[in-house]
């Protein structure tokens, strides 16, 4: 996920909408998350999922947050409550009722980019039987007039036996104290909903479902790579839809059901662009069955829940803790990053980095970050922050685990690990290919001690190319390039899924195959451990 937007112009500017719609579809994996809001954010601000900020009437100050008896670790809430039972935000024991459910405000805290506040909400219903759980407006007021939209999540948390969430907006309080309003408007509850399909479906096949939120399924490629199946279809949906009900194929096999985490894909128009990757084989996916599941309206309250607050940001303004960090010229050779400032802030611990290398040179990602703080080892991630890509702040990103009064005399240490370099290099590593034919024809190139095995044919007009390699180490191909009589191509523009193949294809449009074509591997991806590395802050 690097910027090499500036280093080469000619390659394709990652999409970083989709980029980060990707990250967020990760939360499939872990069910619970699948019902976030139906507000999920479109927000440019890229730093996490925006969220809420409420106020209501100021409450005596709490030394501790005695009256929580809800663990809000369990949907990321922790670091507010670490907060708040530290004295920097406000605490509030507010109620307001509507339709029969009674919202809760429980405490706000800001940091100067964001402002979090946790709710929970009182219902007669039970919610076990339900999948996901939304407020499908939410709008924050300040005393200036100035509205700003409020995104949040709410999840069940069986043990107090109510809907519990984090919302978050931006922070317009600063060091300031002001006075606003929080409205939600509509309580929603949802379900899964799965329709059994007709199998062995394949491209250009429509498929209607008889259901109103999404009437029909267009095939739109149907793909085998080694033992896994990659289905592309198109939803209808309403312009408004968004993908907010998670839609998806579900395969059967064998009597076993097999999952896939499905990508949104960029597309024109309201239908919804998917794409899954099924760890089943060609065999397999023309004997299974098929099932359309998806999560739909089951309950709907309809009411408004508001609060009044007053909230003051000082205390928080002045817990923020901020550190200039030496960067040795190892460290930076290494890495490829310069390390920027330590920011502590009521809400995370952020490490603002700046990335010097070029693809050229390689650019080094760090799956894994973990920040010791004392005897204690957090794992956080890199991340993005700003509001426009060519303004983007790049940093690491971690939840406090706990509040110091003093962060100065707090031993830190930075650990970077599993690195993977992403590379580009096309003044050497071609190789000439034979002139294409329908008949797939094959070659190979040792790029960086890796083997990297190319597979190509014509597919109508268009020049096929297909990357894998088996080497230890390789992760994959981003792109290939061809070089036709000294001029470099680079492929068409295709959405990729979010869930690697193994096997990158690539297609070529107006490519004269009767000229010299020299192919490079383009922008490819492999692990190096002697990258990782750690850094006392």
């Amino acid at each position: 996920m690097s910027l090499y937007i500036e280093k080469d112009k000619h390659i394709p500017r990652p999409d970083y909408d989709l980029m980060w719609t990707a990250i967020k579809q990760e939360a499939y994996t872990r069910q619970r998350n699948l019902h976030a809001s139906q507000n999920t954010p479109r927000s440019n601000k890229k730093v996490i999922p925006i969220s809420i900020v409420f106020s209501c009437l100021l409450l005596v100050a709490i030394p501790v947050f005695a009256s929580m008896t809800i663990n809000w670790d369990k949907i990321g809430g922790r670091s507010v409550s670490n907060a708040l039972n530290n004295g920097i935000g406000q605490q509030y024991n507010l109620q307001t009722s509507s339709s029969g459910v009674t919202m809760n405000l429980n405490g706000v805290v800001t940091d100067g980019e964001k402002m979090k506040m946790l709710l929970s909400l009182d219902t007669k219903s039970d919610l076990s039987k339900y999948t996901g759980f939304a407020t499908e407006e939410n709008i924050m007021t300040s005393e200036s007039g100035a509205k700003a939209k409020v995104y949040g999540y709410l999840e069940y948390d069986p043990e107090s036996q109510k809907l519990i969430g984090v919302y978050e907006t931006p922070d317009t309080l600063k060091d300031d104290k002001k006075d606003y309003r929080f409205e939600a408007r509509n309580l929603i509850f949802y379900s899964d909903r799965n329709i059994p399909l007709q199998s062995n479906h394949q491209a250009g096949d429509t498929i209607n479902t008889g259901v109103k939120q999404y009437p029909s399924l267009q095939i739109e490629s149907v793909r085998y790579v080694s033992n896994q199946t990659i289905i592309r279809y198109k939803v209808a949906a309403s312009p408004s839809d968004l993908g907010r009900g998670n839609p998806h194929l579900v395969v059967s096999t064998g009597g076993q059901k097999n999952e896939a985490i499905p990508t949104i894909m960029p597309n024109e128009g309201s239908d919804l662009f998917i794409e899954q990757v099924f760890n089943i084989t060609e065999s397999d996916w023309k004997e299974a069955s098929l099932h359309f599941s998806y999560i739909e309206e089951a309950k709907r309250f309809s009411g408004t829940w508001k609060f009044d607050f007053k909230a003051d940001g000082q205390k928080a303004s002045e817990a923020i803790y901020t550190k200039k960090l030496y960067n040795s010229p190892e460290f930076q050779e290494k890495t490829g990053i310069t390390l920027d400032q330590l920011v502590v802030t009521p809400l995370d611990i952020q490490i603002l980095i700046d990335e010097n290398d070029s693809l050229k040179k390689g650019i080094v990602h760090y799956n894994t970050a973990q920040l010791v703080i004392g005897d204690q080892t957090i794992t956080g991630g890199w991340n993005l922050k700003g509001d426009h890509s060519e303004s983007y702040q790049h940093l690491f990103q971690f939840e406090s685990p706990e509040w110091y009064n003093d962060w100065s005399d707090v031993p830190m240490k930075l650990i970077l690990k599993d690195a993977v370099i992403e590379k580009r290099d096309t003044t050497k590593n071609w190789i000439t290919i034979n002139k294409p034919k329908e008949e797939k024809q094959f070659t190979s190139l040792d790029v960086d001690g890796l083997k990297i095995e190319f597979t190509y044919y014509t597919e109508g007009e268009n020049l096929i190319v297909e990357s894998t390699s088996k080497s230890s180490g390789f992760k994959s191909v981003n792109q290939t390039t061809l070089r036709i009589n000294g001029k470099e191509v680079v492929p068409e523009i295709t959405p990729k899924g979010m869930i690697s193949t193994g096997t990158n294809i690539d297609s070529y449009k107006d490519i004269p195959f009767d000229e010299k074509i020299e192919l490079n591997p383009g922008i490819y991806k492999y692990s190096d451990p002697s990258r990782n590395e750690e850094i006392k802050l």
